[in-house]
Parts: structure tokens; sequence; C-alpha cells
């Protein structure tokens, strides 16, 4: 304000409170003088849910911040990267090579599968057997 008072509104883009309904000009124009034109509104949107996510907030505060309603919408704003999968996959394998090993032709169970009886019977379970952690290891090491 002319006098020194600042004002406060609940709008991110507003004049003197009153909310902009059509920006689009106004960011045409500071995106070319930002030297990104082209760049959307919505990439800053993605942008924020991605680095709060990276930053450990909660989804459910993160959710609040950005908007979003419902999880899937929050969750396709949540966009993965390569990098992304290659962190996955280095923690997944620095996780398995530090398991104790373990002997030789004895079968780790890895899950436990629960099949429904036909008929609606009881439940029965099954085991899966997987690799045992040093083939892991290695296969790991191998990649």
């Amino acid at each position: 304000m002319k006098d020194g008072t600042v004002k406060l509104s609940e709008f991110v883009f507003h004049r003197s409170g009153a909310p902009i309904v059509d920006f689009r000009d106004p960011w045409t124009e500071a995106c070319k003088e930002a030297a990104v034109p082209g760049k959307l509104f919505h990439d800053l949107r993605r942008t924020a849910v991605r680095n709060m996510v990276r930053a450990g907030v909660g989804q459910a505060v993160a959710m609040t911040i950005s908007g979003h309603r419902t999880a899937s919408m929050f969750q396709r704003y949540n966009v993965t990267s390569s990098s992304d999968q290659r962190e996955a996959l280095d923690k997944t394998a620095a996780h398995l090579a530090a398991q104790p090993p373990v002997p030789q032709n004895q079968p780790t169970i890895s899950s436990v599968a629960i099949l429904q009886a036909p008929s609606g019977n009881a439940d029965r379970t099954r085991t899966v057997h997987s690799l045992q952690p040093s083939e892991h290891r290695a296969e790991a090491a191998n990649s």
C-alpha cells in the first residue's frame, strides 16, 4: 500500500487483495522475461509436489499445500524419474548386500501368498521360495 502497510490476501495471484481471474498474458510475459518461454503454471505445481515428497513432507500435509483433494490426483503430480528409479534400485542392492549369508542349499522364504480356497472354504497359505540373499548380492554386483 502507499502508506507502507502490508495487506495479506488469501489468493496467490491478486491485485490489492482481489483475485486475478485470468493471468495467462502476464504469465506468458513473465516466462519470456525469465528466459523460460512456454513454461506452464502447473509445471510449478508438479515441481512443488516432487520437492515436498523428496524432502520428506507427509502426503497429507503436502496435499493440503498443493490443493489436491484425492491421493490419486496427488500421485499424478508426484512423477518419478529415471534417477528416482536408479536410487531405488541402488538402495535395494545395498540392503541385499548387507544381509548375512545364508548357508548353501537352504531356501529362504521371500513371501507368503494367501489363496482363497474353492467354494468359500477357509484360506490356505503357500510359501514362495526365492533366491538366497547371497544370490541376490551376486546378481546386484553383476548388474
